[in-house]
Parts: C-alpha cells; structure tokens; sequence
C-alpha cells in the first residue's frame, strides 16, 4: 500500500502532454507500453477505483512498480512510437491484454481446382494472396459466403467420384461438383476470376447477391439463414475494405500533414508521409521560413524514401493502420502530393496557397460547430 501512495504521488510530476509511458514491476522488468495524449490524465486512470476494469488490467495494476515516459509532440507520434516500443519489447500484458493475434491471409493456390485458404504466412511458392487480415473471424465468414455463391470447392479430393453424383456439398448445391469430373479447369478458373474481383471489389456482384439472399431469408422467415448471410455481408465488405486500404499502401501514396500544436504561438507539426511510413516531421510555425524550407526538400526527401514493398510485415501494417485512423481526425490537415505537383516550378508556392486554404476552411468548420453548439 505504501509503494502505491508513493506512485500516487509521483503522479503529480507527470506533464499533461503527449507521449508512451513504460510499467515496470519490482524486477525493473517493462510489462506495459501505452500511449496517451494526455500523460498525467492517462497514467493517473490505474491508481483510482473503477467500475468494471478488466481483471487483467487491475492484475498488471498490483504489478506496477515504477513507470518510465517519453514526452512527444503530437497523439501520432506517441501511437507510432508505442506500436515501435511493443515490437521490440513485447511486454508482457500488451499481448494478454490486446489479446495480440497473428495476422491471416487468403490463399488460392497454385492448383487445377483450388479451394480458398486461410493461412498465417506467405509461402514462397506460387499462389495468390489477399490481407494481411486483422481479423480472423470476418475472413472465415467472407470465404465461406465467396465459396457457397462461387460454387468453389469444398471437399478434398477432386475427381474421386467420376461418373456419381458428387461430394455432399455438390448435392446441397453449394458446390460446383469438381469431384465428379465433370467441371473444366476454364470453368472453375472464370468463377476463381469471380472471387478475385469480389474480393478487390472491382465487381459489386457478389454483394448484390448476398444482400437478395438475406432479403429473401427475411422475407421467408428463415432468421437462422438471414443471420448468416448479414456474417457473410459483413465479411466481405471487411476484406473488400482493407484491400482498398492495402493498394493504396502499396502504392506509395505521398501527402503532407499537419495539425496545430499551440494556436498563440502559431505552432504547428508537420508529417512528410509515404506509403505506409512517415519519411519526416518537424514542428513549426504556420506559413513562416520555416515550413518554406520544409516544402523545399519534399521532393528530395521522397527521393530518397524506398518504395513500399507489396509484402508489408505486421509492423508495417500496424503502422499504416495508425496513419490511415489519425489522418481522418478533423484537427489534422492532409493534403495529396502527386508527382506532377511536384515537377511544378511553384510547388512550394502552391503547396502553402493549399495549406492556407485548408487551414481557413477548418477554422470556419470549427466556428461553424461552436455556434451550432451554443444555439443547442
């Protein structure tokens, strides 16, 4: 008791500012990195009673021996640097408590009549791949309702039963019946084609399907059925979303963020973002010298940045996940830097123009909420 009157103590010394903050238990051992955009606010939440915590956070609690922070300058900072800390450390109760999985990808293999594979890693053989996934179960529910509307393969040998009537997935009718011999390998690769566009959403025709399934499963009654296609629904749009998500990753996308740290001082952070990786920030002064040079050495910046690889590692995904969430908050500014801009002799002259105009269209947004508040 007396070393957590002690904690509560230090808790006074802590700055309300962004950054990661580090538990440690009586061994000196980290077993928790967290984030917090407020550090004494954040950290001061374990040591007074709640309703309904977690067992397992009031069990890392009883732990906690001493802490450790890192102030930052923005949320973004302290999100990418929390996600780098709990890679290279791996504490303890970041994996019980985030409850950590393993990322999945689907898998058509390389074969004459493939089915849809769920796996854990890229193999080094042939096939196609889609993810990675973060979640295990909206993948299973999507493979499940691709295979019952492609008619993919559900069993495991085909062309054991020529001349029969099939596997029993072929007599349910949610199988085209490749083990019965009778299916080319043309056929069963257009409808593998379907599945690939399904999946990239480039063909809204698989959706279309599922939506008159549950309509008619409602219409009919038949709850059991409806329920099943609303999970088949939901995952496919899961994974239709995190490959749009995923391509434009892969496709190395440039912009320029910013979000104001201290609107007396004018201060501002500024993000030179590829891809999936933040190429470099500096905290500076809207519109000054400063950020003029900044805008000048984009170009070679980005140069300089390697491409991002079309097999991103868990981390690399964790971290453009991070970047995608933060760049839809409405107090950072983002703006597109495309190579044609970039070949512009006055693109540091039409990048601030853009930037000025952003930030006026925000504070007239902010404005616009704040009388619509006070009316309320």
């Amino acid at each position: 008791m007396e070393d957590k009157n002690c904690l509560k103590e230090k808790l006074k010394d802590l700055p309300e500012q962004p950054g990661v903050y580090l538990m440690q238990d009586s061994l000196g051992n980290i077993i928790y990195v967290g984030k917090a955009k407020n550090l004494k606010n954040r950290v001061s939440q374990y040591f007074y009673k709640q309703k309904d915590r977690d067992p397992k956070v009031e069990e890392m609690i009883l732990r906690i021996a001493d802490w450790e922070y890192r102030i930052v300058d923005t949320e973004l900072d302290a999100l990418l640097e929390e996600c780098r800390l709990i890679k290279e450390i791996k504490p303890h109760y970041n994996r019980q408590m985030k409850n950590h999985q393993k990322y999945v990808y689907i898998k058509i293999p390389d074969e004459s009549f493939p089915r849809l594979d769920i796996v854990q890693e890229r193999e080094a053989g042939g096939g196609i791949y889609y993810g990675p996934f973060s979640s295990r179960h909206r993948v299973e529910t999507a493979v499940e309702g691709l295979s019952d509307i492609f008619l993919i393969r559900k069993c495991s040998a085909p062309g054991r039963s020529k001349g029969g009537n099939g596997c029993l997935y072929r007599q349910l009718g949610t199988c085209v019946g490749v083990c019965t011999g009778k299916v080319s390998s043309e056929e069963y690769r257009e409808r593998l084609d379907g599945v690939c566009q399904a999946i990239e959403a480039g063909d809204k025709g698989a959706m279309k399907e599922l939506s008159s399934r549950l309509a008619r499963a409602v219409e009919v009654l038949n709850f059991e059925m409806a329920a099943r296609y609303r999970e088949y629904l939901l995952g496919l749009r899961y994974i239709q979303g995190r490959q749009k998500f995923l391509k434009g990753t892969y496709r190395n996308k440039s912009l320029l963020a910013l979000e104001q740290l201290d609107t007396e001082k004018k201060t501002v952070k500024v993000f030179l973002i590829k891809g999936n990786r933040v190429v470099t920030s500096r905290v500076l002064t809207w519109l000054d010298e400063d950020l003029k040079q900044f805008l000048r050495e984009i170009t070679q910046a980005l140069a300089d940045q390697p491409g991002c690889s079309r097999q991103l590692t868990q981390q690399e995904v964790d971290e453009a996940q991070i970047l995608d969430s933060y760049l839809r908050k409405d107090r950072v500014i983002s703006i597109p830097i495309t190579q044609k801009a970039l070949k512009q002799g006055a693109f540091v002259e039409d990048m601030l123009k853009r930037i000025n105009l952003k930030r006026i269209n925000e504070e007239e947004k902010k404005k616009g909420d704040n009388y619509g508040q006070e009316i309320l």
